[in-house]
């Protein structure tokens, strides 16, 4: 029977899907004497990657390693570099989208209607610059990245809002719930063409620094764009500049830039000054217990495949982090 090793403790929904299954080793109740000989016998790793568990530190005592299944959709946080090529990687992709979405939607709403300013006067909020609502029934929205997040975004203001929706994604495939879709290349093409602009898209290779000054100054007059992807998906000191000149631009993000290891929040760029920009804490997925238990069940779940001998979902192509 396969070592699954989890760096958390995992609800008891997701306990009970290995039982029988891999004996299941969660790294919080270990003590510092046992960790070496459940490393070098772990077959698959389930993980968050924290302080608490630093993978760079442990992988070289995994000599039994085989696949490593991330909790979080993105995997962009992996030390692509020490991790042996003979093992597999899963994200946990799909995990999070609609919670996701709906804090996408939450931004847009907010900064269609001006609530991200406070003001008690009527005329002073709808004569306002950054204050004065804007429709969103029948607006154009473009969605960078149709899979899990970007599709649900898109569905939701199809739904509710009877949008237009234009996807991007690497290929330009067609996607559900999108009436057109191109590849990345055409972004600067399409992009004058949406009221709103939702950028859902992981962080590696290609899509680090995508969103730069010139896309920004592309956007059409009154354009709303909206970043719950990675925040290095967009360039912090090319925002600060078209949104301190493009006031008719507004800006939200639940995602922040990432200086050394960690996100900072709030930014170095004194972009929370700014009166066209709306910012939360990284809490769009997995801040409230529901979701983040959920998440654990579907990468759980996901090892269950493997361990069945099945195909499991959302495998890693390493080629698009290194």
């Amino acid at each position: 029977m396969k070592t699954v090793l989890s760096t958390v403790n995992l609800p008891e929904r997701a306990r009970e899907a290995l039982r029988g299954l891999a004996n299941l080793v969660e790294w919080p109740s270990l003590n510092e004497s046992e960790r070496l000989d459940v490393l070098r016998r772990t077959h698959v790793l389930l993980c968050w990657c924290t302080r608490e568990f630093r993978l760079e530190e442990w992988v070289r005592y995994m000599e039994s390693l085989e696949l490593i299944q991330t909790f979080s959709a993105g995997v962009d946080h992996l030390p692509f570099n020490v991790i042996p090529s003979n093992v597999r990687i899963h994200s946990n992709a799909g995990a999070y989208s609609v919670p996701v979405a709906e804090h996408a939607w939450a931004l847009i709403m907010a900064l269609a209607k001006g609530l991200h300013r406070i003001t008690l006067d009527a005329r002073e909020y709808l004569n306002g610059e950054f204050t004065s609502p804007r429709r969103i029934s029948g607006a154009t929205l473009l969605v960078l990245g149709t899979g899990g997040i970007g599709g649900e975004v898109a569905r939701i203001g199809k739904v509710a809002f009877n949008t237009y929706n234009i996807g991007i994604n690497r290929s330009g495939h067609p996607a559900p719930y999108f009436d057109e879709t191109y590849p990345m290349e055409s972004l600067t093409q399409v992009i004058p063409r949406a009221d709103i602009v939702v950028l859902a898209l992981p962080l590696n290779k290609y899509t680090r620094g995508l969103v730069t000054e010139r896309e920004l100054r592309l956007l059409k007059r009154n354009a709303i764009m909206v970043n719950v992807g990675r925040g290095d998906v967009v360039r912090e000191e090319d925002l600060y500049r078209v949104l301190r000149e493009r006031r008719d631009v507004r800006f939200g993000t639940d995602v922040w830039w990432v200086h050394g290891d960690r996100e900072e929040i709030p930014p170095r760029i004194p972009l929370t000054e700014l009166p066209n920009f709306l910012g939360t804490p990284h809490v769009a997925g997995g801040a409230q217990r529901d979701v983040a238990e959920y998440a654990m069940v579907r990468a759980v779940e996901n090892v269950v495949r493997y361990l069945r001998g099945e195909e499991p979902l959302n495998r890693v192509d390493r080629s698009d982090y290194v």
